[in-house]
């Protein structure tokens, strides 16, 4: 884990299923001068080298492809989305797990994006018209506080939540320099969130948790007081690559190093019929 946090990460690009496919977008690219390899274990998924700045690239601009780790992609396969759901991704900017979302529906049914931040609303806006997703509804909305009208409505809840961001050092070296005292309130406020965001999945729907960090305080610390306060939801086993074996728990960390991700850890959570 500490050498996979002192080396550069890995440009990775999902393929727009939407426009194109991985054999055809390789060639494109390629023929733009990059070096491109297959991921080893996520679909559709291709990894870049000697990119430069990739929004100058014609592919990007012209939305065959988006950026996005394995480890963020996977979380939203755990969801086992389907065209025609209803979909909350409450936490959305940047949009790569929307995007993803989008492109599991085959863009047919509804994603409602949101951030707390204005300014977010447009960037997801952008992407999804760079794309061609037309199923996403960018709004503004604060995840901890509740909005009636989605009460029991939801096929699927996503909930990447704000956390210490400690699976991601390589990419956002600065972050380990945090005083730890900051990251104290953290599992309180995640707590908050998916007790709300619970609030707006139907019976018989999923609620996906999500942290990029691997302190068990914020992932299963967080998920372990929730299910004791919210007992219609209990853990179901995730469908994974053959690359993680079987998985029983309905729980998993990703730790940086193993599989050539980001750190990450998943939840997926099934309300009681």
């Amino acid at each position: 884990m500490l050498k996979a946090n002192n080396s550069a990460p890995d440009t990775v690009a999902q393929v727009n299923t939407l426009r194109t496919d991985a054999q055809a977008l390789t060639k494109v690219l390629e023929g733009e001068g990059l070096s491109v390899q297959p991921h080893g274990w996520m679909p559709d998924c291709l990894i870049l080298e000697s990119t430069g700045n990739i929004e100058h690239m014609k592919a990007f601009r012209d939305g065959l492809f988006y950026v996005q780790d394995p480890a963020a992609r996977l979380a939203v396969q755990a969801a086992g989305l389907a065209p025609n759901m209803n979909i909350l991704d409450c936490c959305s900017a940047p949009g790569g797990k929307s995007f993803a979302a989008a492109l599991a529906m085959k863009n047919k049914g509804r994603i409602i994006s949101c951030d707390i931040h204005s300014h977010k609303i447009e960037l997801l806006k952008k992407g999804a018209e760079r794309l061609g997703i037309t199923i996403m509804d960018p709004m503004q909305q604060d995840a901890s506080q509740f909005v009636p009208d989605w009460e029991n409505s939801m096929d699927a809840v996503i909930a990447d939540v704000p956390c210490s961001g400690l699976g991601v050092i390589r990419k956002k070296p600065d972050i380990r320099y945090k005083d730890p005292d900051t990251m104290k309130e953290l599992p309180a406020l995640q707590l908050q969130i998916l007790k709300n965001q619970a609030r707006y999945v139907r019976p018989g729907g999923v609620l996906l948790y999500s942290t990029c960090t691997l302190v068990r305080r914020e992932n299963e610390g967080v998920v372990e007081k929730f299910l004791k306060a919210n007992p219609e939801f209990s853990l179901e086993p995730l469908k994974l690559p053959a690359e993680f074996g079987e998985n029983t728990t309905g729980m998993l960390t990703l730790v940086p190093g193993e599989h050539d991700t980001d750190g990450f850890f998943i939840a997926r959570l099934r309300r009681r019929s």
